[in-house]
């Protein structure tokens, strides 16, 4: 009788401890790239994509040197079949004798079936190259540098930059990397990283999926309102408008937003908006999911909210712009609104932390790839890239998570492809199962 009593007391212990499980849902972290390892300094720009398949691709900058801005690197990558959990070895994807290989930017078409990747060579040359088998194998890059080179009496640029992070494709197939630019004003022709301003904010597009690439309209230029708007994010709204998220360094530290309704053009008047702090550092922002496909729209972006911490020593850059904060305190939030409000917050990690970017499994689990850590007497220079995985159980403390009726979380671009009506599952009513539980 005692023993019968014991195990009834231990069942339902347990299934406590299994529903509470549930409702906190789940969060694992692991180091993707490691500093002082294959022959590099350190890992930096982290970028990462799903592909239409399911396999995840995560990219990086490879650092020689003492790992800062202008050494020279390589670009890598490696993959993983299982959503994120294990990972293939390091592939070196990009590498030019003595050259800076830099600032990844994949993007997964579902369209064409392929994954798009761009990335810059001493930010003079820019490169494009696509996978059409997940990531296994790579075209023959092409310099698409001409496109650049049109618009040099338009904007006298020396320097290009895209992204970082992911780039995205719109309801319409299109393509759309952000990109800045620099003339590096009042310079000489020795490009460091003290002379890279001022800068102009814009985008980079294909409308064709990779086959030809034109720059849109300029969103945002550095004047005594905006100080050097430079590195963005973007998602599609919606309404099918454009967000941009744009980085500055502006003393008010808010970072700049603007809309348009393409993507390319017609862009509002750039704000700063009190939705996201500024720390003088990339962010990443991504639509998860979105109504009707799914239950509810979600758009995250995440940043190091560093306001609370102290203010880093010797970390200015001009007298117009605000001193660089100190990136830690990594937080993701959520939006229900369209990134109007961001009622969701939470920390991943509190220590030192950099660029990162966003990504999402079409099982919902949500892939969050960051700078970790900070070498030892560095500036800027990152120990690890760091990639946490969670749901939106663990993001919401249990008061979110994915409806058993939602479609895959790609499936607004897989109907826009078909240029069909989505068809979406009736929700299952008790009347509903009793009916075909008969018809069975």
């Amino acid at each position: 009788m005692i023993r019968k009593s014991f195990l009834v007391i231990l069942f339902f212990v347990l299934k406590i401890v299994i529903i509470y499980s549930q409702d906190s849902g789940v969060f694992n972290k692991q180091i993707l790239f490691k500093s002082n390892t294959n022959g590099n300094r350190a890992y930096r720009i982290p970028a990462i994509v799903t592909t239409t398949n399911g396999n995840v691709l995560a990219f990086a900058e490879a650092r020689k040197g003492l790992g800062g801005d202008w050494d020279i690197s390589s670009i890598v990558m490696k993959k993983s079949t299982d959503n994120g959990f294990s990972w293939s070895e390091e592939i070196t994807l990009v590498q030019e004798h003595n050259s800076q290989c830099s600032y990844p930017v994949p993007i997964n078409d579902v369209y064409s079936n392929k994954i798009h990747l761009l990335y810059l060579i001493e930010h003079a040359r820019i490169y494009y190259t696509n996978s059409d088998n997940n990531g296994l194998t790579w075209k023959e890059p092409i310099n698409i540098t001409d496109v650049f080179n049109s618009i040099s009496e338009q904007y006298p640029w020396r320097i290009i930059g895209i992204g970082p992070g992911h780039g995205t494709q719109l309801s319409n197939g299109r393509l759309i990397v952000p990109m800045w630019l620099s003339e590096c004003a009042g310079n000489d022709s020795t490009i460091n990283l003290q002379n890279t301003y001022p800068t102009i904010s814009g985008v980079l597009y294909s409308d064709d999926f990779g086959e030809n690439w034109k720059i849109g309209d300029f969103i945002c230029t550095s004047n005594d309102t905006f100080i050097y708007p430079n590195e963005s994010s973007c998602v599609e709204l919606k309404n099918n408008e454009v967000l941009f998220n744009i980085r500055n360094e502006s003393k008010n530290y808010r970072r700049i937003v603007s809309t348009s309704p393409n993507g390319v053009s017609d862009w509002s008047a750039p704000h700063y908006s009190d939705n996201f702090f500024e720390p003088i550092c990339h962010a990443s922002m991504l639509r998860m999911s979105m109504e009707p496909y799914q239950s509810k729209n979600r758009i995250l972006f995440c940043n190091p909210d560093s306001r609370n911490t102290n203010w880093s020593e010797k970390r200015g850059t001009t007298l117009i712009a605000g001193a660089k904060r100190q990136r830690s305190n990594l937080t993701i939030r959520m939006s229900y609104d369209e990134a109007l409000t961001f009622p969701i917050s939470k920390v991943i990690d509190s220590d030192y932390s950099g660029y990162s970017d966003l990504s999402v499994t079409n099982e919902g689990i949500i892939l969050y790839l960051y700078e970790s850590g900070l070498i030892k007497n560095s500036k800027f220079v990152p120990e690890h890239i760091t990639l946490s995985t969670f749901d939106l159980q663990w993001l919401t403390d249990g008061k979110d998570k994915l409806d058993t009726n939602d479609l895959p979380l790609n499936t607004q671009l897989l109907y826009a492809q078909s240029g069909k009506d989505p068809v979406l599952p009736r929700k299952r009513t008790r009347k509903n199962r009793s009916r075909s539980q008969k018809i069975c």
